[in-house]
């Protein structure tokens, strides 16, 4: 089944011009530590174990260009019990969507522009109907037995399951700036056992309940929609830890080096979360809605004024 770009969701087309000039760049960051994950390491099955669910599972895969990796994460995905995979294309000018359709039974939909890997990830979620979304990126092959724990979280009554990244980050003096972003923002949510924990990182995954509190629009800003969550009561955790940051695809300048673009975009993206949350909770002046203040800041990153 092959479906066009939803043009129903206005303020994913909103955010779409502020990540166009990043698409395609993987947005993953360290994370920091939680005690729960040894509990659940003991739940994780093999990697010849059968993977059984009690709920309804979908996994959103968000691409830009992966010819030569598609195949491969499609193929973890059809080890687990899931009732759907969507395959959100972003501006692909090579064969991706010719190896995705050599899948049966997954829902492609093909989006010409360059909308950014959040974006998507918010198109794939309107789209889908189970009770646990996954989600992850079309540039990365992840074994099904990393990605099972996430599915298994949502079933045991998690709402938003985050890659545990904590084994992997340097000491504080060396992260950057999108690290120390996630852990003073979950600090403010009063949430300092989640470190820098995030839905920035994937993959992640989120329950039924979490989508229609917070809408899939959201998922346009991870940590906004993180912040959200976490405002209306959803249960947030992290499930395991999957090393995305030494598998990451550098993308020429894009996402390397310090004030790459990428770093800046999720920077700021934190910024509207913090604002988010201080109008939310009564501690700041910050207006609760501030859309123009943001599609202005689009239009400048976008070069489209000055």
């Amino acid at each position: 089944m092959i479906r066009e770009k939803d043009k129903s969701v206005p303020g994913l087309q909103r955010r779409a011009k502020r990540r166009g000039r990043t698409k395609g760049k993987r947005r993953v960051r360290p994370a920091s530590a939680q005690p729960s994950l040894k509990k659940s390491r003991r739940r994780h099955p093999s990697a010849n174990t059968s993977f059984t669910l009690n709920i309804s599972a979908a996994a959103v895969v968000t691409a830009c260009n992966e010819e030569n990796t598609i195949a491969d994460v499609l193929n973890e995905l059809k080890r687990l019990p899931l009732q759907e995979i969507i395959v959100v294309l972003n501006g692909c000018t090579d064969r991706t969507y010719r190896r995705a359709l050599e899948f049966p039974n997954i829902v492609i939909v093909n989006i010409p522009e360059k909308l950014g890997y959040d974006v998507g990830r918010g198109i794939g979620a309107r789209l889908s109907t189970a009770d646990c979304v996954l989600f992850v990126d079309g540039d990365m092959r992840i074994p099904a037995v990393e990605l099972y724990p996430f599915l298994s979280a949502i079933e045991r009554g998690c709402d938003v399951a985050l890659n545990h990244l904590t084994p992997l980050l340097p000491p504080f003096k060396r992260q950057d700036s999108v690290t120390r972003c996630k852990g003073s923002l979950n600090r403010l949510l009063k949430r300092p056992d989640l470190g820098r924990d995030s839905m920035t990182a994937v993959p992640h995954a989120l329950s039924r309940r979490c989508l229609k509190e917070i809408g899939a629009e959201l998922l346009a800003v991870p940590p906004l929609a993180q912040a959200a969550a976490m405002l209306k009561g959803m249960k947030v955790a992290p499930a395991h830890t999957v090393d995305v940051l030494s598998r990451n695809r550098g993308r020429n300048s894009l996402n390397q080096g310090a004030g790459n673009p990428v770093e800046a975009l999720i920077v700021g993206d934190h910024a509207e979360a913090v604002a988010y949350v201080l109008s939310m909770t009564g501690r700041g002046r910050i207006p609760a809605s501030p859309s123009m203040v943001r599609v202005d800041l689009a239009r400048r990153r976008n070069g489209l004024s000055r």
